[in-house]
């Protein structure tokens, strides 16, 4: 029997971004938690692919991708837009794979559901649309950006369409427990938002504050990672894990390394990971 103890760890993100933003997690957790981006069509290293605008389109690329790279124990996580994936794809994997994570992670969202008349901001106009978004402090990185902006707003739309047009099936109720995180600072999601997975695990749930804003994962990073570490690195057989909270490896904290529309879309193709996308990425 293998005596290897590591979690693949599968990242999803946020509305507008490319899964490229999870890769300093990888080289700070090391082997232990094998970080695993999941990128999106029309962002990062896919972006010839047309964002997609619907969920069961995108689903389907997506979790054949994940099932195939379940060769150890694996948890998910997935902030704002991503949160929903990770989710559906934990609910999935329990239905069609007999897969049970290990944990999920949801952060920056409460439970997600359909969006009323009133809150739908994915087919406004441009700059209607960041200021609906501004107000509640949620314009992803690079929506400002001219150079960015072209890439970025196709996507924010398409990821927005998803989310406004989704509907939970109650059935999809998980049995790993759930960690919901919020920033200190973020005013669109309150306590009893994230208080609301509850309802969608039979297994515990915690929720976690942490410091900053609704981008938190890009501020609090160190965090995160001192939560994945506590949580998810196990012992190796016969050995005892030293008393006191685990932390990020030694030598990769902050002070080691100071310094350093497609929403009407029909077909929604989602690539396979492109050759010069690494499938795995750990240290």
């Amino acid at each position: 029997m293998s005596d290897d103890t590591s979690v693949r760890l599968f990242c999803l993100p946020f509305e507008g971004a490319s899964a490229g933003v999870f890769l300093p997690w990888a080289e700070a957790l090391g082997s232990s938690v094998v970080v695993t981006p999941v990128e999106l069509p029309g962002r990062g290293r896919h972006p010839r692919t047309r964002p997609c605008g619907r969920l069961e389109p995108l689903l389907a690329g997506i979790i054949p991708y994940v099932a195939r790279m379940r060769d150890r124990p694996f948890a998910l996580y997935g902030h704002g837009f991503g949160a929903l994936l990770a989710y559906e794809i934990a609910a999935r994997l329990e239905w069609e794979h007999d897969a049970v994570a290990e944990r999920l992670y949801v952060s920056g969202t409460g439970v997600p559901h359909r969006a009323g008349p009133e809150h739908a901001v994915a087919q406004l106009p441009e700059a209607e649309l960041l200021r609906r978004l501004g107000e509640r402090g949620r314009i992803p990185p690079g929506a400002l950006d001219p150079r960015r902006a072209p890439r970025v707003l196709p996507a924010l739309r398409a990821d927005l369409a998803v989310q406004e047009a989704y509907r939970r099936d109650p059935r999809h109720v998980v049995h790993c427990p759930v960690t919901a995180m919020g920033g200190s600072d973020d005013r669109s999601v309150s306590g009893a938002d994230l208080a609301g997975w509850r309802r969608c695990t039979r297994r515990s749930l915690r929720v976690d504050t942490v410091t900053g804003d609704h981008y938190f994962p890009l501020t609090a990073r160190w965090e995160l990672l001192d939560t994945f570490s506590r949580d998810l690195i196990r012992p190796r057989a016969g050995t005892r894990r030293a008393a006191g909270r685990p932390r990020v490896p030694a030598g990769s904290g902050p002070a080691a390394r100071a310094g350093g529309p497609g929403t009407g879309n029909k077909s929604c193709p989602v690539s396979p990971p492109s050759p010069s996308w690494p499938a795995e990425v750990s240290a």
